[in-house]
């Protein structure tokens, strides 16, 4: 898969999975704990909130499913979406998921109306803003008429920002070439209207866009709706 221009960035990600899930990793052990200590309660907070108890309901964009591992089954049927295999295979140890699926998100192998409800956290922000409407004009595509899409989407003045940018800054400096914890982040919020704007380009409802502290300040909570009818 090639985003905008950047080619090869499944295997940018499947690189960044692993190195991340290495024994020696000391900031992959770092995220996952924020992952269990904020995420994980965020995530099943929001999911409840917003997703009826039965359905179907797919993670565009799980990566390895940490963060979803708390979601109430109840009657819904989870499916899992990436396109790192790398990242599949460590979702499929955490069993979050009834199943799994590699694919692009931009163009999902869904039927129209076929959703209950679609969530992903971390994930927006790595598209640039055009590839960034095709991927919510097909979360329109697949849900079902007042189907809700749930998404962490980090902004430009969130928590993770400020307390990482001095460490890449830091080491950039000092190995003299760009670093940066996570493959590039081009689509960042600037702003909730931005949000808006970018739900109802995609003929989307837009229901709700805040931060939330359930996800330590770290990403706006931008929630949507097929519209009825």
């Amino acid at each position: 898969m090639t985003t905008s221009g950047r080619p090869n960035l499944a295997h940018v990600w499947d690189r960044h999975w692993r190195d991340l899930s290495s024994r020696g990793a000391v900031f992959g052990r770092l995220v996952s704990a924020f992952r269990k200590v904020f995420l994980v309660s965020a995530v099943r907070h929001h999911t409840d909130r917003f997703f009826p108890p039965e359905g179907i309901f797919v993670e565009t964009g799980c990566g390895t499913s940490e963060s979803s591992v708390g979601i109430r089954r109840q009657g819904r049927r989870l499916v899992g979406v990436d396109f790192s295999l790398a990242a599949l295979h460590l979702a499929l140890q955490r069993r979050t998921f009834d199943h799994l699926v590699c694919a692009d998100i931009r163009h999902l192998p869904l039927r129209d109306g076929s959703i209950d409800g679609i969530w992903n956290l971390g994930v927006m922000e790595h598209f640039e803003a055009s590839d960034g409407l095709k991927i919510l004009i097909e979360f329109e595509r697949i849900l079902r008429a007042d189907g809700t899409a749930v998404l962490f989407w980090p902004p430009t003045f969130g928590l993770s920002r400020w307390i990482l940018a001095p460490f890449e800054w830091l080491r950039s400096r000092l190995s003299r070439r760009e670093f940066r914890f996570f493959p590039d982040e081009v689509n960042r919020l600037r702003s909730r209207q931005q949000a808006w704007q970018s739900l109802r380009a995609a003929d989307l409802e837009p229901l709700e866009v805040k931060f939330s502290a359930r996800a330590a300040f770290c990403h706006l909570v931008v929630v949507a709706r097929r519209r009825p009818g």
